[in-house]
């Protein structure tokens, strides 16, 4: 059976699934900064990979805190005992009721809760594109891609004496404040991406077999992990998703491998060529070109890098579907390096994976004859040659 006759993801089904909260949590610092999640009955807070959001830091727990729905549907964040604590206007919590701007710490990332403004927005394609912004800093060389306009959270009056409202909050120091962005032109809320210097690439993913995969492969893949994720944990998952879940796994899996060419991955690897960031620990970040990109992970072109097998990244990418903009971030660990060539495995996948204290991580240092094969001719393929200099 074809996944396309149970659920088809292609034709905005998914926006419709995604829409059913009015509710969401978005990363303002930190390497997943710009990310967002909707939040449903449940989402967990947390270091490890099942975690809705992952945040990858030794002094957050693996179950550090939760956003639930209570006795009267309001969300409720909630901290898990943790270590070292989630805290609101700078107060340790164990139970806080949430209000549209509600913004909270975990160490030193900070999130915000807000509702969703869904306005109608008129676009000119359909299609999905990476976005790529050019302004004075790319001319001088020092800042080459920067993040799209996003929604904001609605800004929470500052509490004043006497007050008793519940949600209101205490003024925050002025480097904790979320300020709302503008453009300095009339804007959307739901986030309409602006035209001004953004250089757009068309994200076309394409099979082994030269077909082209319809949808947004990266929403696609986004989408999956996350109700994987929910399955796992035995949370409950109505018919709908759990009819897009098969749909997508029939999609997103490698076909069945044959005799001659037994399967190495259980997701396929679709190709496509679009920017992105790569994002470390000490806030650095380095222009990337995703090569391929599957469920489990994705090769990169990046240039001069100097970046170490095992180490743990973050892959940064911003996209415009059907006019609106968001940003998606994968947490990844380098799976192999060559001179300009990164292989990064998703958190989430086997080589992620722990026994006990220790980690259980399948390193490979080098790439084998195929990978070297498709990065060398991704490379030849776009590097000019060189006149050799007259020597003198």
């Amino acid at each position: 059976m074809n996944g396309d006759d149970l659920f088809d993801p292609s034709d905005g089904s998914v926006d419709r699934l995604r829409q059913a909260g009015s509710r969401r949590v978005r990363v303002l610092n930190g390497p997943l900064r710009g990310m967002t999640h909707f939040v449903g009955e449940r989402l967990g807070i947390g270091r490890a990979s099942s975690s809705d959001i992952q945040l990858v830091h030794d002094g957050i727990s693996r179950q550090h805190a939760q956003i639930v729905t209570d006795e009267h549907g309001r969300h409720v964040l909630v901290d898990l005992d943790s270590s070292n604590g989630t805290f609101i206007e700078g107060q340790r919590i164990r139970r806080h009721v949430l209000a549209p701007g509600t913004s909270f710490k975990i160490m030193r990332i900070k999130l915000v809760y807000e509702e969703v403004v869904e306005e109608s927005v008129e676009y000119d394609d359909s299609g999905v594109f990476a976005v790529r912004r050019i302004d004075r800093e790319t001319l001088r060389g020092t800042i080459d891609y920067a993040q799209t306009d996003l929604p904001q959270p609605a800004a929470p009056r500052p509490r004043v004496a006497g007050d008793t409202e519940p949600g209101l909050m205490a003024a925050e120091p002025e480097e904790d404040r979320v300020v709302a962005r503008s453009s300095g032109r009339r804007t959307s809320s739901a986030a309409a991406a602006q035209a001004r210097g953004e250089e757009r690439h068309r994200v076309v993913a394409t099979r082994k077999d030269g077909s082209t995969y319809e949808g947004s492969l990266i929403d696609d893949i986004v989408d999956y992990r996350e109700l994987r994720n929910r399955i796992q944990r035995g949370d409950a998952v109505g018919p709908r998703e759990r009819a897009l879940f098969d749909a997508l796994e029939i999609r997103l899996r490698a076909p069945e491998p044959s005799d001659q060419s037994p399967a190495r991955r259980d997701f396929s690897r679709f190709l496509c060529h679009f920017p992105a960031k790569l994002r470390f620990v000490s806030g650095d970040e380095l222009s990337a070109a995703v090569l391929d990109l599957g469920v489990d992970g994705t090769r990169l072109r990046v240039y001069d890098h100097q970046i170490e097998h095992d180490s743990i990244v973050w892959l940064a990418i911003h996209l415009v579907t059907r006019g609106r903009a968001r940003t998606v971030v994968f947490t990844g660990r380098v799976a192999w390096t060559c001179r300009d060539h990164v292989g990064l495995g998703f958190a989430g996948t086997p080589g992620w994976e722990h026994q006990g204290p220790h980690r259980k991580v399948a390193v490979r240092t080098h790439m084998d004859l195929g990978e070297q094969l498709r990065a060398a001719r991704a490379t030849l393929g776009r590097v000019p040659l060189r006149s050799r200099r007259s020597s003198s």
